[in-house]
Order: C-alpha cells, then sequence, then structure tokens
C-alpha cells in the first residue's frame, strides 16, 4: 500500500512540472507571436500613412475656409482680455 502511495506521489510531482514546463512554453510562445503581430500592425500602419502623404491626396476638409480674416495677435489678446474680464464679473 506504502508502495502505491508513493508512486503515486512520484507520479503527481512528474505531471505538474510536466504541465509548469508546458505552461512556461506556451506563454513564451503567445508573447513571440503577438509581439511579431505587434510589429506587422505598426509596420502596417506607417506604410498606409507613408502611402496616403506620399500620394498627395489629402480627404481632410480645411480648418477655416481661406475668405475668412486672419487675427492679429493684439487682436487675439485683446480679445482673451476681454473675456476673462467676462467671466470674472459673473
Amino acid at each position: 500500500m506504502k508502495l502505491r502511495i508513493f508512486i503515486a506521489r512520484r507520479m503527481s510531482k512528474r505531471l505538474a512540472g510536466e504541465a509548469r514546463v508546458y505552461r512556461r512554453e506556451l506563454r513564451d510562445h503567445l508573447r513571440k507571436e503577438t509581439g511579431l503581430i505587434r510589429k506587422l500592425e505598426i509596420r502596417s500602419r506607417g506604410l498606409r500613412l507613408y502611402a496616403a502623404w506620399a500620394s498627395g491626396v489629402s480627404n481632410v476638409t480645411p480648418a477655416r475656409p481661406d475668405n475668412w480674416p486672419q487675427a492679429t495677435l493684439p487682436e487675439a489678446a485683446g480679445i482673451s482680455l476681454l473675456l476673462n474680464q467676462q467671466s470674472h464679473v459673473r
């Protein structure tokens, strides 16, 4: 009876050790694969951005129409001071 218990313990330890080794190998493999996939996605995104930039075609709409007047720096500062004074009055 003691021999069966001894053999069961040894088998249990060996199987647990093998499971740890396989788990570690799987984790390392998944990390490697995930890193490779991530590098490929980053490279793909960079190439798409380069292709869009190099083609010269832009689907970005301008932020403001060209016929709007440009504000000078003193005018812009005066407007911001006026807005600050109004916010403090309330």
